[in-house]
Parts: C-alpha cells; structure tokens; sequence
C-alpha cells in the first residue's frame, strides 16, 4: 500500500505541473457582458444584431490544445476530449471550450458554456486525470483506472456532449422576454440557486457523501431554470459514486473535493452568466415598460 500511495502523490504532482503548463481557456466574464439594444420604432427598445465575435480562446480557429491531453504522460493511449484525433505538432487538438467549436462566441441570450462540464463535453475522471489507466506501484504497463474502470470520463448530463447550455427555460425566451415580473421572478429563482452553490462547502473523505447529498439539493434548487440542473443532480451523484472508487489512493480526500468544487464552478459561472443576461432583460423589459406607459 505504500508503493501505491507514493505512486499516486506523483501522479497528483504531474496532473498540477500539467494544469500550469495548458493554455487555460478564456471565458468572459458574466458581470462584465454587454448586451446592446437599440431604438426600434415608436422608440421600442429592441436587441442589436450580435455581431460575429472572434473565440478570444482560439482566436476563431475553433480548436485548441486539449486541455484533458495536456495533463496526461504521452503513452497514454486515449482521451475523453478529444478521442486523440487531431494531433498538431506534439499536442492535441480539442474543440475549444469556450466557442463549442465554433470560432465565434454565440449570442450570451442565446447560448452559455454547460454548467456541468463547462465545454468539455464529458466529465472527467479526476482520479486518473482523464487517462482512464494508472501505474501502480512499481508496475511498468497502465492499469484501467479503479474509479472510470478505463472509460477516463463520463457523460456529461446537462449538455450530453453539445458543450453549451441553452439560457433560462423562460416563455417567451430571454431574448424575446417583455414581461418586467416574469422576469423580475427569473432573477430571483437565479439568485436563489446561486445562494445554494455558493454556500455549498466542498469536502471529501468520511463527509463526501453527505456533500454530494448537498450538492444534488442545489442542482434541484435550479431545476425551474434549466432541464440540466435537474439532471446534474442526478449525474453528479453517478459521478461522486466513480470517484469514490480512487478512496484507497492517498490523497483521496483532496481528489473528491476538488472535484466537487469544480461541479460547483461550472454552476456558479452558467448561474452568474444567466443572472448579467437576465437582469440586462429586465433592464430592456422596464424601459419599454415605462414607455408604453407614456403614451
């Protein structure tokens, strides 16, 4: 057993050295989106056209250094990102996160990276770092992965591997949305869900399985919002349940928690988006509000 542990405390420092040496994926930040309108007639405020902006994470290409690959040893033979189909140079390419592919960022009233995966497009095995095998011990050949059994990632339940979330599950849509209550009570059931994330306290070991408990309760929490909170809640407690299968490997603890807080982050971000484009709907449904109340 302590080959083992001392074999995956360096199987943990290479994933870190990994993390700081990928190119972190750019995404814009949610209190800072902007989300212009302009005078249609009788003075009706209207959405401009969304222009076509440029990916700043692929700089429009669509395709970018996988983020999963960058952390793994090179006789890995295979990557739930990117399947290792697209190799430029000595690196693999994966769609990018923050585009989905695409180059362009789509219309933020529109479209927001998942809230589980955050453009992954899978969940990644977090014990073996998305290789789906391990050396343990002194052993010179790859192990399949006690947690993922070698599939090195899941399916992801809130996207199922589109790698973008829809907005709001508002009537009509949050981009057609006029109505100043409706949307007034959308902000709120958004505040509300953020509030749980924000107070749910990642942590692993003896406690990890009341956590996820707790986590599934703020995934439910947001079910009114979007289908994939509902369905996170229960993908997330599959996905704890895999992770669980790593707890004789030291450093277990840190492993479950860190992989709950990133669950959490992903929320966090698509709730924070939600709420800047919500509440500049609103802001647009008010003015016209005001104005209808002129005349």
């Amino acid at each position: 057993m302590r080959s083992v542990k001392i074999c995956l405390s360096l199987l943990m420092l290479f994933l870190v050295a990994g993390a700081h040496a990928t190119a972190q994926a750019k995404y814009l930040i949610p209190e800072k989106i902007e989300r212009k309108t302009e005078a249609g007639e009788g003075g009706v405020l209207q959405w401009e056209a969304w222009p076509d902006v440029e990916c700043p994470s692929c700089k429009g290409v669509g395709k970018s250094q996988c983020e999963t690959c960058a952390r793994l040893a090179k006789d890995h033979e295979g990557c739930p990102e990117c399947q290792r189909k697209d190799k430029q140079k000595d690196i693999y390419l994966a769609p990018c996160r923050v585009c989905a592919g695409n180059g362009k960022i789509p219309d933020p009233l529109e479209v927001a990276p998942c809230a589980g995966c955050m453009g992954a497009g899978v969940l990644v095995c977090t014990v073996c770092g998305g290789g789906g095998k391990l050396k343990v011990g002194g052993a010179k050949r790859w192990s399949d992965c006690p947690a993922c059994r070698g599939e090195a990632g899941f399916p992801c339940g809130a996207c199922e591997g589109k790698r973008t979330m829809t907005s709001i599950d508002i009537k009509p849509n949050l981009k057609e949305a006029d109505d100043p209550d409706k949307l007034a009570k959308a902000l709120a059931d958004i505040d509300k869900t953020l509030a749980k994330f924000e107070a749910f306290q990642p942590i692993g070991g003896t406690k990890a399985r009341k956590a996820v408990k707790a986590l599934g309760a703020a995934y439910s929490t947001g079910k009114k919002l979007h289908p994939g909170f509902k369905d996170m809640a229960k993908v997330s407690k599959d996905y704890m349940g895999k992770i669980f299968g790593g707890s004789n490997f030291q450093g277990h603890e840190k492993t479950e928690a860190n992989t709950m807080g990133m669950l959490k982050s992903n929320a966090e971000y698509y709730l924070k988006h939600q709420r800047r484009m919500t509440e500049l709907a609103l802001k647009r449904a008010k003015a016209n509000a005001e104005l209808a109340e002129k005349k």
